[in-house]
């Protein structure tokens, strides 16, 4: 009788419940049922750009006027066995666990010479197929150098215009960790040693100089850092720790957290609990932090605030989990997402969006699904995406992807 008389209110709650949060885990997160297309439905031809030195090309930035795409790449095989961010979830496949996490602090697989900063000539093509491209060497390092100086281990970048001729890379730097006297410590005990780098760079040069680093505590696992002005800036993340057993649980729960730099003051302010193991972020033309989930579909605005924290102030969906967002020339935002949450994406299916704000009407945003690789093959892996107004080129690059990928339009 007990069970009767509680029966509705067990139902009430399950439906709660069902709303609240499992539907998304269910055809989200897990991408039960998600109906994906054919590559050959949408206006797009690509083909993939194949080379040692743009393998795991996990951020790009798009200098249109000056016709340059910079990459970080590290690496495919430096990205499978030292990547200090990543970490899967229980309910995942114990193969794909022990796959994708067990070798994550692995030292000997990282190249001597580091990641490859990239500077790509997008319109001075090779007969290769490829184009014009150098890396970009660090000259110049810091006066009073640390252990491990000089030497990247690229997780995210921003680009700060500076002048005409030249721009300024922040850089995340996700390095193993030393002791003050040089001392290799363990990766598995003391997690990675994250630097913010900042180096000057003039258009053309195999080089760059450099400028300032810093780091702190709360920067434990970023993948991205957006650039605000006047040596500021705000940074992502993706985990709740560096280290821990919680880390695995992270795609249950709002683990990210958005740290943002006040260079008058030097702080450093935290704001805890986001997203669900945030993507890249971007910030818009109206200086808002968009914050997209690699787990569910929904992307977070937020304001900034006058002591530093942030508050949220919209939330509205996409048809998939968003791994990371860029801004075109024109301010327009582009999306890559996921079929189902998969933090390397190659158990899953790809697409891009572009996302327009509206000035009125029904709904805020106008999403657009303007390519998807139902077959996985070009697309599979993909975490970032740059659009070329110019020629109307999509280039993408993806942290565990080992080309990069350029679509154009049909004729």
């Amino acid at each position: 009788m007990a069970v009767v008389r509680y029966l509705p209110l067990f139902v009430v709650l399950a439906g709660v419940w069902y709303q609240w949060w499992l539907k998304d885990f269910i055809f989200q997160t897990l991408g039960v049922w998600k109906v994906v297309e054919p590559i050959e439905k949408f206006p797009y031809k690509c083909r993939s750009i194949k080379h040692k030195q743009l393998e795991a090309c996990g951020d790009m930035w798009l200098d249109e006027k000056n016709r340059v795409l910079y990459a970080a790449c590290v690496g495919l095989k430096a990205r499978e066995q030292w990547n200090p961010r990543q970490a899967y979830p229980k309910f995942m496949p114990r193969r794909e666990l022990i796959e994708s996490s067990a070798a994550k602090f692995n030292l000997t697989s990282r190249p001597p010479e580091g990641s490859n900063l990239m500077a790509i000539y997008i319109d001075q093509p090779r007969k290769d197929g490829t184009f014009k491209m150098h890396r970009i060497s660090a000259v110049d390092l810091n006066e009073d150098p640390e252990p491990g100086d000089g030497h990247f281990d690229l997780s995210g970048f921003d680009v700060q215009p500076w002048d005409d001729k030249t721009i300024r890379f922040w850089l995340l730097n996700q390095r193993p960790p030393y002791s003050p006297n040089g001392t290799l410590l363990s990766p598995t005990k003391y997690g990675s040693n994250t630097t913010i780098d900042v180096y000057e760079y003039t258009l053309g040069s195999k080089t760059m100089s450099f400028v300032a680093s810093g780091k702190h505590a709360s920067l434990h696992t970023p993948n991205k850092l957006t650039f605000i002005g006047s040596n500021n800036f705000v940074a992502t993340n993706e985990r709740s720790s560096k280290l821990g057993w919680l880390r695995p649980l992270d795609a249950l729960r709002s683990s990210g957290s958005l740290v943002y730099h006040d260079d008058f003051w030097d702080s450093y302010v935290t704001t805890r609990g986001v997203a669900p193991v945030p993507g890249h972020i971007v910030r818009g033309h109206d200086d808002r932090v968009y914050v997209p989930s690699q787990v569910d579909n929904k992307i977070r605005v937020f304001e900034l605030q006058e002591r530093g924290g942030f508050r949220r102030v919209e939330v509205f969906s996409m048809p998939m989990p968003i791994v990371g967002l860029t801004l075109d020339g024109a301010g327009g935002m582009w999306g890559v997402g996921r079929s189902r949450y998969d933090p390397t994406g190659t158990r899953s299916t790809g697409a891009v969006f572009k996302v327009e704000r509206r000035e009125g009407g029904r709904g805020r945003y106008e999403i657009k699904k303007v390519l998807e690789d139902g077959e996985g093959g070009l697309l599979r892996g993909a975490s970032v995406v740059r659009f070329d107004g110019r020629n109307r080129r999509l280039y993408l690059g993806g942290t565990h992807m080992p080309f990069l990928a350029v679509c154009e339009r049909k004729r």
